[in-house]
């Protein structure tokens, strides 16, 4: 489907964008100019409710479906029939286990049209790190 089909699909349509730490500010103007969308952040939604990205709370979904039910609150806080949100990670690469990765979904989920678009991004450029500890002297050290 090119961006012309797209532009036709979503032009003049309002889109909620489902994040509470500052995606909007990437997201809003290319979603904006390419699809011709008005978007507006989901005043209110609490998306670590979902997981937090440092583990205070505990994810249960898998990616793909944490960005889903994110933009299913933000649909449902906002009234619009277009969502965005995305879900990333650091971790294990999937394929290469032993390299880290970071790993980001965005999911844009259209209810009028009934339509789910997923991108990934998968990179091992990341900070995602671990140290072994043999004691809680060498922890506290």
């Amino acid at each position: 489907m090119g961006l012309e089909k797209l532009n036709e699909l979503f032009s003049s349509r309002r889109l909620v964008i489902a994040t509470k730490h500052g995606k909007e500010r990437v997201l809003q103007p290319l979603f904006d100019e390419k699809l011709g969308v008005k978007s507006e952040l989901a005043e209110g939604l609490d998306t670590d409710l979902l997981g937090t990205f440092s583990g205070e709370i505990e994810r249960t979904l898998d990616p793909i479906s944490t960005a889903k039910r994110k933009c299913e609150l933000a649909m449902e806080l906002s009234g619009a029939d277009l969502a965005l949100a995305s879900e990333g990670s650091f971790g294990a690469h999937p394929s290469a286990f032993f390299l880290p990765a970071n790993e980001e979904w965005l999911l844009l989920l259209d209810r009028k049209n009934q339509l789910e678009i997923f991108a990934r991004h998968l990179s091992i450029e990341t900070n995602f790190g671990g140290q072994e500890f043999s004691g809680l002297d060498a922890l506290e050290d």
